[in-house]
């Protein structure tokens, strides 16, 4: 869903091309009672640095220049961008030279001194063809995206195929989206799946999960600090919102930040400017927003709104495992073929006993429960998927007569590290996020339970 109107078919640029400065002045006044986007250059030079292939525009260009020659520059001009439609401007006794000109892609002719009624209707023809390319371009990339995201967004209910033709849609698109779904569901991997498809795709990815920083924090990782900005602050660090320019910066659980860098954060936002903490310069940003959120914001009272409606131009809803039918008994044997590939276990598909068990299980966990349970399904040779399950929805704590609180805590602290060891493959970064865990401490803690991190890595 796209909360504001996008006409895929953008605004059109109007290029006038011409050495004589009256006639560009009087072409550009005549466009813009019709159109909006308006450049003018007296000679081709500086539109061939910024002409490409996907250029919204329509170029009208003069035959006779004193530095370049109209012909040439229209040639020059569909090599680099053919669709781009070209409308030479020619003088009497040059038609045959823009005839000649039409066989070879140029878009139309008009004479001097202009029937101002023509010229208007050449350039509506030429902007409906630009529209008429330009949607064509974008329906036949929103295929190809469509086709990608089937590989990483498996599943043929119909909630996923809607949110992967959602997500081929609005990638393209450099506008905020809000991605709402339980704990589970795979919120970064649609956000991954949108800058991948993006026009910033070449840029960073920057994923920040707001529950898991601490709220005096908070500002600090947005914005980042100068040396001394705070008490720890021994040296500067650029913000994830000047980290992720020329990409993409995932808020995941933005409804877990704090008020007052809400506030700050719309500034930002609307601005394109930060102001790191301990300092005075403002740096520049330029990073698209995809944010997620378990919570309902709309209306949400511990949500400023005016954000809220920042943040989401447009959303996209990934559905609960439990509201996606036979896609469990699918996503379950991809991921259970998936581990014995790396275990090197032969596969086995299920038999219907494992499917009517997989199917009458609530996944409270979602997708990343899933992939727990087939992971273990697997390391067991594809049998006693029960076990599997049983042993995700066991507890971790477990209390013994006689034992003291430390050793209790202690205990249990060490079957959690082994447990997301486990769910994490070995992957100690990723134990680190998921634990909010600093490496020395963590380290201190393999050592003192006796755990290798790499028993638990695939092979």
């Amino acid at each position: 869903m796209i909360n504001q109107p996008n006409d895929v078919q953008e605004d059109i640029e109007i290029v006038v091309i011409d050495d004589d400065e009256d006639v560009r002045i009087n072409t550009c006044d005549l466009l813009s009672t019709r159109y909006q986007r308006i450049a003018h250059y007296p000679s081709p030079a500086p539109l061939l640095n910024r002409l490409r292939p996907d250029s919204a525009m329509v170029i009208l260009t003069d035959l006779r220049m004193p530095d370049a020659d109209g012909f040439e520059f229209a040639q020059q001009s569909l090599r680099l961008a053919p669709e781009v439609p070209v409308i030479l401007m020619t003088g009497y006794g040059e038609v045959s030279i823009a005839v000649d000109a039409m066989k070879h892609g140029v878009q139309d002719f008009v004479e001097k001194p202009f029937d101002t009624d023509y010229l208007l209707r050449a350039v509506e023809k030429a902007v409906e063809r630009r529209k008429l390319s330009l949607s064509l371009h974008q329906t036949r990339r929103a295929m190809d995206c469509e086709k990608d995201i089937q590989s990483v967004i498996v599943g043929q209910c119909p909630a996923i195929r809607t949110l992967r033709r959602d997500i081929a849609e609005f990638a393209g698109m450099n506008i905020p989206v809000m991605i709402y779904g339980d704990t589970g569901t795979g919120k970064e991997l649609v956000a991954r799946s949108l800058h991948q498809h993006s026009d910033r795709s070449s840029g960073r990815f920057v994923a920040l999960n707001c529950a898991a920083i601490p709220e005096q924090l908070a500002e600090a990782e947005l914005f980042g600090y100068d040396k001394g900005a705070f008490t720890g602050a021994t040296g500067a660090r650029v913000g994830k919102l000047q980290h992720a320019t020329g990409g993409t910066l995932f808020l995941d659980e933005v409804e877990s930040l704090p008020l007052t860098t809400q506030a700050k954060l719309l500034r930002a936002i609307s601005d394109s400017l930060v102001t790191p903490l301990g300092s005075n310069r403002e740096v520049s940003i330029d990073c698209r927003i995809v944010s997620a959120t378990k919570d309902e914001l709309r209306g949400n009272e511990s949500f400023r709104q005016d954000l809220f409606f920042r943040l989401q131009v447009a959303e996209l809803r990934i559905p609960a495992l439990r509201d996606r039918g036979n896609d469990i008994v699918l996503l379950f044997e991809f991921y259970a073929r998936q581990q014995c590939d790396n275990f090197g276990r032969d596969y086995r598909p299920a038999d219907d006993h494992t499917r009517s068990v997989l199917l009458g299980y609530e996944w409270p966990g979602n997708v990343r429960e899933l992939v727990n349970v087939a992971t273990r399904y697997a390391i067991r040779g594809c049998r006693d998927v029960e076990s599997a399950i049983e042993q995700d929805t066991g507890s971790v704590f477990e209390v013994r007569d006689g034992e003291s609180l430390k050793d209790m805590v202690q205990a249990y602290e060490e079957k959690l590290i082994r447990s997301k060891l486990e769910q994490h493959r070995g992957k100690v970064s990723a134990v680190l996020e998921d634990l909010c865990l600093e490496r020395r401490t963590f380290n201190q803690k393999l050592n003192r339970y006796g755990i290798c991190a790499a028993d638990y890595r695939s092979t």
